[in-house]
């Protein structure tokens, strides 16, 4: 028994630290208009909307390469295929509201 405490404790230890890693920090790069030599400057980006949705895109041979949180109203994806990049934001039903069917919302970034 005394063994089992001592490996608990020592993997606590270990573990402690990395834990503290994969904790969000928030927005971590430097914000356009900060005083600092890594801060860049905001820069016009057209995005074009589109009319496709995210599944039709993903039938289309679309590939997701990466997805994040949209502010808990959703889910962010970026999506390639030859050479165009495109951002799409997938937005799930809400019991309680007339938003009963997943719907998404596309954007062409060239």
């Amino acid at each position: 028994m005394k063994r089992h405490i001592l490996t608990f404790t020592a993997l606590s230890v270990l573990l402690f630290p990395a834990s503290g890693f994969a904790q969000s920090t928030g927005d971590w790069l430097p914000q356009s208009g900060v005083k600092s030599p890594y801060a860049p400057l905001s820069v016009p980006t057209t995005l074009k909307p589109m009319q496709d949705s995210l599944a039709s895109l993903l039938i289309k041979g679309y590939r997701i390469t990466t997805t994040a949180d949209y502010g808990g109203s959703g889910a962010l994806f970026t999506l390639v295929w030859q050479k165009q990049t495109v951002i799409c934001v997938l937005t799930a039903p809400v019991p309680g509201t007339d938003q009963n069917v997943p719907t998404s919302r596309c954007w062409t970034l060239n």
